[in-house]
């Protein structure tokens, strides 16, 4: 008695059997689902990398939001006695104010404000050598430790002194440990100042020193914990001290001081701002420090500061990372437009796998009565346990681990690229079920679909015209353009299709010329791949995008590489740059002397300064330089002088300056140029970075000619130092500290370069350009084998009739060989000369400058050894896997491939 199986048990054997192709859709949905999803991760990350690493070494005088304003907080209450809080409260408090009425996320960005008064430096009556500022901070208490004496006292209330007292007042001030050793200034002693008609006593209560010299406060409070010490060899050495005085004692400034200043600060704690909150963080900052903002009344009391308006260094800083996320996703997104594509086209023929599978038992149940609708929900069951379940597990299997090791999850969004390949061969398999109760046709035969072909490449042509002319018309959209990610896809499309239409020409010309040989293999090959249909579009495009996408990875990464090294070679400026400290002309002497160098140039600090344009006044900051030295340290390599240019002074005629790009855009020709007085000629105009930091709006000039246009000539702050041919830098260094200071800091080229190359920002679009090569070459290598699997039953055909009249075992290779090599090599050749020209579109439309430092855009660049990691890296493993898939389609049996024909 036969036993009844039931409809369940029919199906799990149907899924069971044959399960090779669906074990391989399966494992794609599974690879593609766990990348689609992991990657708005690895960009969060890598955006939140980006920024940090560029707000982590920021100063905190360019980190925090500060003001300086002229004068000192408006002062009420000068009764007896004086007291911090009496002073400095209302001030404070209308700061915090600011600070809490701030949009978000400001208020929790920001730290209670700090501030400082100081006056303007004075001579002391007992020496000229020795000069004295004098700041009042109510918070510097917290920040210093007394070595000697004891802190300051506050001054007596202002309201009871006698006019005597008044013009004889003594001050109790603090002074550092090594301020006072330089001032000569013993605890205990008195200095005297006098102003107007008053004479001020200093008394020296005490020495301190910082409890964290390093801390955030003593970057804002400069040349209090060492004196300012001016020697230009042209007059006596100058020491210049600030000294504490109890902050209680602000109100009596007016007695000694002709000027004061007061500098204000909110600490910006970084390491709360996200890449997610990144952008709102530089709104608000930019909102913040876009209008004045008010803290006392002019009826309030006597004359102070009404008004203060912020700056915010770091806001740049926020931008430029997020330019570079901007950037990074642009490259990334328009980079893997086409592998997206590419896996879109393999699925499809996975799911073409599973089918001519599965094609005699639907065919078989077909002609036993099943329906269209039912063999559907066969083949949908079929796509759930291929497609829906390996993409649950890809996309959880992404966000577990995300959770786990990065404590980061993806939005909602992110799961879309999950859900659609979940749905994907649900869908395809259910859409193709008609097709496989069919027989079938000889597809290689006939002209039919000719005009609907000329139709569609048409129809693809025109859009990635259109889009093409629409991205340089309308521009790149920061981020994932979608625009600019279809038009690669678009593009690589065309070519493919343009392959597929210019391959056949010389092929024809092979089979005639071996239609007239007497070999077999070349003959039966070139008819084969003329005729067989299983050379598509898919495989073609895979390799188009493919190696298209290794040839342009290679280039933009020459190009990024090129960019950094050229922008850090013009930051330096010569072989080494030295900055940090203020030298003098001795210095600067000594440092040309040391073994080892060549040359050695000074560049002065910035000194502001009016440029008139034909009546037209705009502010600059002006660099005097040595012509001669800095022509002699530069050498032929970009710095601060473009190539030929020369400052030297002239006997007669205007001044030679040469300028920046914002400046020589403002002067736009003009020959009516004014600097400080002095009638001026542009000599040259440079662009890009310079070894003076990141200012655009500079002019540089000849020393000569400082005294004339600034009234001085000002010390250096920077020093280019030319090395010699083997010069010891380790020695040089050592030389050059030992008389410019330990504190300097010493750059090349090379270590600025190396600096740029390891910020995640470069690390992450490297990594991003090889993973795309990668998968790109994955793709390609599976839609080949993939292609040559379908193929396999009518090759296995003539294989199995070939054998039976004698042809050698090779011809099975031969065979496949000749059915992928002529369209692989045609796709390989397009593939290149496309993905050359990619690269023209993305430096076209993408900006890459956030990523050299650099004001200039990198330039398109070809280098060699990168080209051969990824173009050869991409043919090598596509290679690899094609011939795996020969070594198996070599295994044949003849009475197996004769059994059964099912082509008309």
């Amino acid at each position: 008695m036969t036993r009844r199986v039931s409809t369940r048990a029919l199906v799990a054997h149907h899924l069971r059997s044959r399960a090779g192709g669906g074990a391989i859709v399966a494992a794609l949905v599974f690879v593609l689902a766990l990348l689609a999803t992991a990657a708005p991760i690895a960009l969060g990350l890598l955006g939140d990398a980006a920024l940090r690493d560029r707000l982590d070494g920021v100063p905190a005088t360019e980190r925090d939001v500060v003001s300086s304003s002229v004068g000192v907080p408006q002062i009420s209450d000068v009764s007896d006695p004086l007291t911090t809080d009496g002073i400095w409260d209302s001030f404070l408090e209308a700061l915090d104010g600011i600070r809490e009425s701030a949009e978000e996320p400001l208020p929790e960005l920001l730290g209670e404000a700090h501030a400082i008064s100081r006056t303007s430096e004075h001579g002391l009556e007992e020496t000229q050598t020795r000069e004295l500022e004098v700041a009042f901070s109510p918070q510097y208490e917290g920040h210093v430790r007394v070595v000697d004496g004891r802190l300051p006292e506050p001054a007596p209330g202002f309201e009871n002194l006698t006019q005597a007292e008044a013009s004889a007042v003594r001050l109790e001030v603090v002074l550092s440990v090594a301020t006072a050793a330089e001032m000569e200034w013993a605890v205990g002693d008195t200095r005297s100042m006098r102003t107007f008609s008053n004479t001020v006593e200093f008394l020296l209560t005490g020495t301190f020193e910082a409890v964290d010299a390093s801390g955030d406060y003593w970057q804002h409070v400069p040349s209090v914990l060492e004196p300012s010490i001016f020697d230009d060899g042209n007059r006596p050495r100058v020491v210049t001290a600030t000294a504490f005085a109890h902050p209680a004692s602000l109100p009596y400034v007016y007695l000694f001081s002709t000027s004061q200043t007061t500098d204000t600060w909110y600490p910006l704690d970084t390491d709360r701002i996200e890449a997610r909150s990144a952008a709102q963080t530089a709104a608000a900052l930019n909102k913040l420090t876009a209008v004045s903002h008010t803290v006392a009344s002019s009826a309030g009391g006597p004359a102070g500061i009404l008004g203060v308006k912020f700056d915010a260094d770091i806001t740049g800083e926020i931008e430029l990372a997020l330019a570079q996320e901007a950037s990074t996703a642009g490259v990334i997104a328009m980079l893997i437009a086409g592998p997206v594509g590419v896996a879109a086209a393999v699925l499809i023929l996975g799911c073409r796998l599973i089918l001519e599978s599965r094609r005699p038992s639907l065919r078989l149940l077909s002609a036993r009565g099943t329906s269209i609708a039912q063999l559907r929900g066969l083949l949908a069951i079929e796509g759930v346990f291929v497609g829906a379940i390996p993409a649950i597990l890809g996309a959880a299997v992404a966000v577990v681990g995300g959770l786990l090791l990065f404590g980061a999850a993806p939005g909602p969004a992110a799961l879309i690229p999950a859900l659609l390949l979940a749905l994907a061969p649900v869908s395809i398999l259910a859409a193709l079920a008609p097709s496989v109760a069919e027989r079938q046709v000889r597809t290689d035969l006939g002209r039919r679909g000719s005009r609907l072909r000329l139709i569609v490449e048409g129809a693809v042509t025109v859009l990635a015209l259109v889009a093409l002319v629409l991205l340089f018309l309308r521009g790149y959209s920061a981020g994932a353009d979608p625009l600019l990610a279809a038009t690669p896809l678009l593009l690589a499309l065309v070519a493919c299709l343009l392959t597929l239409r210019l391959y056949p020409i010389p092929l024809r010309a092979v089979l005639g010329r071996a239609r007239a040989s007497a070999g077999l293999d070349a003959f039966l090959g070139s008819a084969r791949a003329l005729r067989e249909p299983s050379i598509g579009l898919t495989p073609v495009l895979a390799l188009v995008v493919g190696v298209s996408v290794a040839v342009s990875s290679g280039i933009l990464l020459s190009a990024l590489q090129t960019g950094i090294t050229e922008a850090s070679n013009a930051q330096v400026g010569a072989d080494v740059r030295v900055s940090g400290a203020g030298f003098t002309r001795e210095q600067l002497d000594q440092a040309a002397a040391v073994d080892g160098v060549d040359a050695a140039a000074g560049i002065s600090g910035a000194e502001p300064e009016t440029l008139d344009i034909g009546g037209v006044k705009r502010g600059t900051s002006v660099f005097v330089v040595d012509a001669a030295d800095l022509a002699a340290a530069q050498g032929d390599g970009p710095g601060m002088l473009p190539p030929g240019v020369s400052l030297e002074p002239v006997e007669s005629g205007p001044m030679p300056i040469v300028v920046s790009g914002s400046v020589a855009d403002l002067i736009d020709g003009s020959d009516e140029v004014d600097l400080g007085g002095v009638a001026a000629e542009v000599v040259g105009v440079t662009r890009g970075p310079v070894p003076i930091g990141t200012r655009e709006n500079w002019i540089a000039i000849d020393s000569s000619y400082a005294e004339e246009v600034l009234g001085r000539d000002p010390s250096d702050r920077t020093l280019l130092v030319s090395l010699a041919p083997g010069a010891p830098r380790d020695a040089v260094d050592s030389e050059l500290r030992a008389i410019l200071g330990a504190e300097v800091r010493i750059d090349t080229a090379d270590e600025i370069a190396a600096s740029i190359q390891s910020s995640p920002a470069v690390q992450g679009v490297r990594a991003a350009l090889l993973a795309a090569t990668a998968v790109a070459a994955l793709l390609s290598a599976l839609a080949i084998v993939m292609t040559l699997t379908l193929a396999a039953a009518p090759r296995a055909r003539v294989l199995a009739l070939l054998r039976t009249l004698g042809a050698p075992s090779r011809s099975a290779t031969s065979l496949a060989l000749w059915e992928i090599g002529p369209p692989a090599v045609a796709a390989v050749v397009a593939g290149t000369v496309f993905g050359a020209l990619v690269p023209l579109v993305v430096l076209a439309a993408v900006d890459l400058r956030p990523f050299t430092g650099s004001s200039v855009a990198p330039a398109y660049q070809v280098d060699g050894g990168m080209l051969a990691l990824t173009l050869g890296g991409f043919i090598a493993l596509a290679v690899l896997l094609t011939a795996i898939a020969l070594l198996v389609s070599r295994r044949i049996r003849a009475a197996g491939a004769l059994r059964t024909v099912e082509e008309g």
